[in-house]
């Protein structure tokens, strides 16, 4: 028997899972945006690089399970967990979005210099 119900435990779910999906292509971006600069092959960038991967799948795979189980089961929560839980979610996802725009800043940057040092 499936139980939901529309409350903060489902709202939050549903915003967890679509975030884990959108979350895939942005550190597949980063990984890119990372091999594009052209850095040495030293341990410290393959490290990075290893970290941003295993970041981005346990992102992912986490994102949707986690929706997946507050949608379907959050109505058991009580009110009080119900909003933690929002507060968490909505933590984590101004946290990472900060990231991901400063990356996107950065890469619009090498862009724009990419194309001057072309043109000349």
């Amino acid at each position: 028997m499936v139980n939901a119900s529309l409350n903060w435990a489902s709202i939050t779910g549903i915003v967890l899972a679509i975030f884990g999906v959108i979350s895939a292509p942005a550190s597949i971006a980063q990984i890119i945006f990372l091999l594009d600069r052209r850095t040495k092959n030293n341990k410290a960038s393959i490290k990075r690089l290893i970290c941003i991967l295993l970041m981005g799948i346990g992102r992912f795979i986490g994102s949707l399970l986690v929706g997946g189980i507050l949608f379907f089961q959050g109505w058991r929560l009580d009110p009080i967990l119900q909003f933690a839980n929002f507060l968490l979610v909505m933590g984590l996802i101004l946290e990472t979005s900060s990231n991901v725009v400063r990356d996107r800043k950065e890469w619009l940057a090498r862009r724009k210099f990419k194309i001057a040092k072309l043109n000349k």
